[in-house]
């Protein structure tokens, strides 16, 4: 089946991130059944399995695409898992495992295209899971490539785990001035057995209402600002940030609550939360985005147009840094579930992305 393999249309484009004050925050709390509004399903009959044949359609997805980019990530070997749901694999513990990332670059496009590449396990940036060294390679694509490069995924503990590949578009242009990205990704679930539950025990913060769906305030996915109040965009109209050397950066994400409509299922309530990971890098390396903190977990309610989340960067050396922050919706949740009946909910499942960019003055 070709829906099998996600493709994406390539476009240009750019990313953002933020911080300072503390959240007033209640007890942390993980996910669970009433929290995704689905029937609860038992480890041994999660979702509906597919066969290693409807993987294998690549050629058949090449002809659908004349332009832009087409994506897939499929194991190397697809008859080694033990099971195959959609876009999630029952694989072994404590086994490295190798996938194939596919890259298709039709002649229709205009010119060459260039993307910087990296791999999230588990919302961290994996070292050396691509073919050169390093958190990230870059890849050159010229019109009719069809190329595809090995990921190494490390041994794996028992449990759920999110893979999602990155590729960010023209990584040595400018920063966009409004922080605007358009990410290039495929996201994956591995469940090593013996899974003890079906979602990875994550604790989740919850984020206060500023901006109100009743007030008819902006809905926002994932926006940049360095304000403490209002929704004035990173540092419009300039696409890089002067700050003096040696101080740190502060600045504020703003993140919504999100849903998903799927028009081919039946009427269903309205989700009442939903979830989300913020991930926080510069010059391409995620870094921690709070205090010994490489993530944050947090879930807003559906009233919640943005909540503001502050974050800091600590001082960077002279020059000028890109800066990415990365959404994840629904972390810890197997994307069969997410997104696996097509006549019924469909829950978030996206990653949104902002790169802006800071310039670290000359020493006076």
């Amino acid at each position: 089946m070709r829906a099998r393999i996600i493709y994406v249309l390539l476009v240009f484009s750019l990313i953002v991130t933020s911080c300072a004050p503390q959240l007033n925050i209640q007890e942390p709390s993980v996910i669970d059944w009433d929290d995704l509004q689905i029937a609860p399903k038992t480890n041994d009959d999660l979702c509906a399995e597919i066969s290693p044949k409807e993987l294998n359609d690549w050629e058949n997805i090449k002809k659908d695409f004349t332009y832009g980019l087409a994506l897939g990530f499929l194991p190397e070997d697809v008859l080694n898992p033990h099971k195959i749901a959609h876009e999630t694999y029952w694989v072994n513990t404590n086994e490295q495992l190798l996938f194939d990332w596919l890259f298709w670059y039709p002649e229709g496009n205009e010119g060459p295209a260039n993307l910087r590449l990296f791999v999230l396990l588990d919302e961290r940036q994996l070292n050396n899971a691509l073919p050169q060294s390093g958190v990230y390679n870059d890849i050159d694509l010229e019109k009719g490539d069809d190329k595809s490069i090995k990921v190494a995924i490390p041994p794996l503990s028992a449990g759920i785990h999110d893979v999602i590949v990155v590729g960010i578009p023209y990584p040595q242009s400018d920063p966009d001035e409004y922080g605007r990205a358009i990410l290039v990704y495929r996201r994956i679930t591995l469940i090593a057995e013996p899974a003890s539950s079906p979602f990875r025990k994550i604790d989740f913060i919850s984020l206060p209402v500023e901006g109100s769906m009743k007030k008819n305030d902006p809905r926002m996915s994932l926006e940049l600002t360095l304000k403490e109040s209002g929704i004035d965009v990173w540092n419009w109209p300039n696409p890089w940030l002067d700050i003096d050397p040696g101080t740190p950066t502060h600045f504020f994400a703003l993140a919504g609550y999100e849903d998903v409509t799927n028009l081919d299922a039946p009427p269903m309530d309205q989700l009442e939360t939903a979830f989300f990971s913020l991930l926080l890098f510069t010059d391409y390396q995620q870094v921690e985005i709070k205090p010994n903190q490489m993530a944050i977990y947090g879930k807003v309610n559906k009233d919640t147009a943005y909540a503001r989340i502050p974050i800091t960067i600590n001082p960077l050396s002279e020059g000028k840094h890109p800066m990415l922050v990365l959404r994840i919706d629904s972390p810890g949740v197997p994307m069969c579930i997410l997104k696996g009946n097509p006549k019924e909910r469909i829950l978030p499942n996206s990653i949104y992305g902002k790169l802006v960019g800071i310039n670290v003055l000359p020493q006076k």
